[in-house]
This record gives C-alpha cells, sequence and structure tokens, in this order.
C-alpha cells in the first residue's frame, strides 16, 4: 500500500536563452529527474510549462513520503555522481529555485473520476502575517476549497508550508512565500468561470487577503510524468 506524499520539492528553472530547449528538457526528462527518483522517499516527479506567459517557464513536482528525505544521504550522493553534463547545466542555468515543503491539507473533489495529474495546474504562494495565519488556513480550510469544488474542471486542491529554500541564478535573494496552494483542473478555462469568480469574491476573502503580505501566482499545464523505477 502507498503512503501518500507527505512532503514536496517544487522546482522551478528558466534555461533560456543560455541553453538550448532540446538539451535542458534531454537532461531533465532522462538524467535529472530519473536520478532523484532513484533516492528513497522520492516517489513521482511531474513537469509543466508555463501558460501564462511569465518566466521561469518549467516547473517540476516531486512528491515525497517526507521533506526530510528531500536532502537526505542518498540525495547528497548524487552530486557526486553527477555527470560533467549535469555540472554545466547546473553552473550556467540562469534561473533555478528549489523549494521543500511540508504537506498541510489535501482535498479531492469528490466527484471526482480524472486522473492525477490534472492536466491543468494554478499554484499561488503567499506569505502572511504571522498573527493571521491561522485565521488564513481556516479560511482556505474552511471556504475557499469547498467554493473551488464549484469551478468546472476543478480536480483537487493541496497546501503546503515552506521548510527551506535555495536558489541558482536568478533566484538568488528572490523571496520565497511561506504557504503554497496547488489547484489541478481538467478544464483550460477555468479562471473564465463565475464559480472562479465567485470563489475569489467573499467577505472572509477580503479580510483574510488584508493579512497577506506577498503573493505571486502562477499558471502551468502538464508535460511529462515520470514514474520511480520498480
Amino acid at each position: 500500500m502507498l503512503t501518500a506524499p507527505q512532503g514536496l520539492v517544487l522546482v522551478l528553472a528558466e534555461n533560456g536563452p543560455v541553453i538550448a530547449d532540446d538539451r535542458f528538457n534531454d537532461w531533465y526528462n532522462n538524467e535529472h529527474a530519473p536520478a532523484r527518483l532513484t533516492v528513497p522517499g522520492y516517489m513521482t516527479a511531474i513537469r509543466y510549462q508555463a501558460t501564462d506567459s511569465k518566466k521561469p517557464t518549467h516547473l517540476t513536482l516531486y512528491e515525497l513520503s517526507s521533506p526530510d528525505v528531500a536532502d537526505g544521504p542518498e540525495f547528497q550522493a548524487l552530486k557526486h555522481k553527477a555527470s560533467d553534463n549535469e555540472k554545466d547545466i547546473l553552473l550556467r542555468v540562469p534561473f533555478l529555485s528549489r523549494r521543500i515543503y511540508q504537506t498541510i491539507g489535501v482535498f479531492t473533489h469528490p466527484a471526482s473520476t480524472s486522473p492525477f495529474p490534472g492536466r491543468y495546474v494554478l499554484i499561488a504562494e503567499l506569505e502572511v502575517k504571522p498573527e493571521l495565519e491561522e485565521e488564513f488556513n481556516k479560511w482556505f480550510n474552511e471556504e475557499h476549497v469547498g467554493l473551488l469544488e464549484k469551478v468546472p474542471g476543478r480536480l483537487r486542491s493541496r497546501s503546503y508550508s515552506l521548510v527551506r529554500s535555495m536558489g541558482r541564478g536568478e533566484a538568488v535573494g528572490k523571496p520565497v512565500f511561506k504557504y503554497l496552494a496547488i489547484h489541478e483542473f481538467d478544464n483550460g478555462d477555468y479562471l473564465k468561470t463565475p464559480e472562479w469568480a465567485a470563489a475569489l469574491d467573499t467577505p472572509w476573502r477580503t479580510k483574510v487577503m488584508e493579512g497577506v503580505l506577498g503573493m505571486e501566482v502562477r499558471q502551468f499545464e502538464l508535460n511529462k510524468i515520470m514514474e520511480k523505477p520498480l
């Protein structure tokens, strides 16, 4: 019986124009991600590409059995096995932000019959005033997720809290917010629906947003699913 993921590694990366798309994707799909899936506790690697015309372009989500395995000894050992190609790409990549998260909650639509992961994802990163964090999480769990269930094509929402982060290139020094929400859909037009608009227009949300110090929202589409080798 598979254990439900209790942690997440999220990687945002930008390769262009320094590293050609073909080289970057071949390295990520056939070398970088598969190596990480040999680490105990790394369960899946799911790659996405931006659909919102923003950068960075590439998103990868690694589901973990626990955040503790993210940088454990087996993961650290990969550095000593890295190929010259991997070393060169990691040295030259213009932007790479790696974040480790603890799972807070998973909210699957009760009527969902579509497979996971969803084809479309929206990720929201937020920094909340410490004194309002309890209220923020209460709103998310008790109101926001329920309203999102009404959005056509919404499959699942997940929430996380940041454990730690690191960056390369332009990601160095860029702030990473504490809370992360990932919303999955099988309908690419979810932002245009009245149900989505309604979920963002409630008195409770307005009150909670007054305590949000920073927020970034991105949209991506599924590119590749990589499973742990048998």
